[in-house]
């Protein structure tokens, strides 16, 4: 049976301005046909009239963490579970994301196959639930940031074996933590990790497969390293400096910036004080870098670092004002949640509503484009071509 979509105010994540009186068809999993005015239906076909709505393609969050829950302390909260159990916990915690319309997301950092065992049981039909890219175990210096969740290497080879290790056990992509971080004791985020020779190895074999390589990147001698490295995305890049932003975007990197997070850390006073001095003390900087790769048209895709402390899913959308501040229009926003995020995860098939692409999408009340926080309401939402 198909469905159609009547009457739409049409966001479609490609065109600078939305469509009026536009249709939408869905058939099965996929979009058929995108087009203006009336559109024929048939008494099988589910119409949806969306007078006065707007339809805009599933949203994506480009950095997650589906393990944790978003407590004040995530990681405490797993410690003491075997693996069966945080798997678990994983699908349930992507379940909270699907429910408020993000409908894909990347997942950075979790351990063993705890989430590649979610994102198996969701492609195969198996579960409901969001497109899962996910990175399975991140790779970290020994005692790095957050290596609870990780691979410990000392030495080129070790992290040339681990990213052959990870991408064995079926990982979409390879996470790096190359500096220190908000969310471990006795570290500073400017602090580099990870050498420059362990990242390249680790690149090179992702690279072998074509798998691209993100990297937790605060410190700029750290984010130098990544761009020499070969990553494909700087996730956070905190202290990056003008130099840093114009090579990322020469070589076409992404970055991921992570702001809410931030501010979450810096002003939930459920935080440990050794975190929340931290967070405070980047969260300046954090925004001029923002400010300055907006204004270079450095790649932004959203990512919000939610499942970390304070920060549960449903802060997604804390972060779409955060980076209007920064200098971004609504529609750059929405493109950056949207098509631009699915460019950086590396899906062809999401992230726009045009023909042969998934049929992931949105129905809200409201106009984006004049207020972004409309995005955070009741909503209608569409995975795969089903309502859920």
């Amino acid at each position: 049976m198909r469905t159609i979509l009547k009457n739409c105010n049409l966001i479609d994540g490609i065109s600078e301005e939305s469509s009026k009186h536009a249709y939408l068809i869905v058939d099965n999993d996929k979009i058929k046909e995108v087009g203006l005015g009336d559109v024929r239906t048939n008494a099988a076909d589910e119409v949806v009239d969306c007078t006065d709505k707007y339809v805009l393609p599933g949203l994506i969050d480009a950095h997650v963490h589906l393990v944790w829950d978003g407590s004040a302390d995530p990681q405490s909260a797993i410690n003491d579970l075997e693996n069966d159990a945080i798997t678990l916990n994983a699908y349930k915690h992507s379940l909270d994301y699907l429910k408020h319309g993000i409908t894909t997301v990347r997942d950075v950092g979790s351990p063993d196959r705890t989430t590649l065992h979610v994102r198996n049981a969701i492609n195969a039909g198996h579960l409901q639930g969001p497109t899962i890219v996910s990175s399975g175990s991140p790779i970290c210096m020994t005692g790095g940031h957050v290596y609870y969740l990780g691979r410990e290497v000392d030495s080129p080879d070790e992290a040339r074996k681990a990213t052959r290790t990870v991408l064995k056990e079926g990982a979409d992509l390879i996470k790096l933590m190359a500096t220190g971080g908000i969310y471990t004791f006795g570290e500073e985020p400017g602090f580099s990790q990870l050498t420059l020779e362990e990242m390249k190895a680790a690149t090179q074999e992702a690279h072998k497969k074509g798998i691209k390589v993100a990297a937790h990147a605060d410190g700029l001698e750290g984010i130098l390293n990544c761009i020499e490295a070969g990553v494909s995305t700087i996730e956070h890049g905190i202290y990056a400096d003008e130099h840093a932003l114009s090579l990322m975007k020469e070589k076409n990197m992404y970055l991921v910036p992570t702001m809410i997070v931030m501010k979450r850390l810096a002003s939930d006073d459920r935080m440990v004080d050794w975190a929340n001095e931290k967070a405070q003390y980047v969260l300046t900087p954090h925004m001029e870098m923002l400010k300055k790769a907006v204004k270079q048209g450095v790649k932004i895709a959203t990512g919000t670092d939610c499942g970390s402390p304070v920060t549960p899913p449903k802060y997604y959308f804390d972060e779409l004002p955060i980076m209007q501040e920064a200098g971004m229009t609504s529609m750059e926003v929405i493109q950056s949640s949207t098509r631009i995020a699915a460019e950086c995860l590396g899906l062809d098939n999401y992230g726009t509503l045009a023909e042969g692409k998934k049929a992931d999408l949105l129905i809200v009340d409201g106009n984006p484009l004049d207020d972004i926080h409309v995005l955070k309401n009741e909503k209608s939402i569409m995975k795969n071509g089903t309502f859920i």
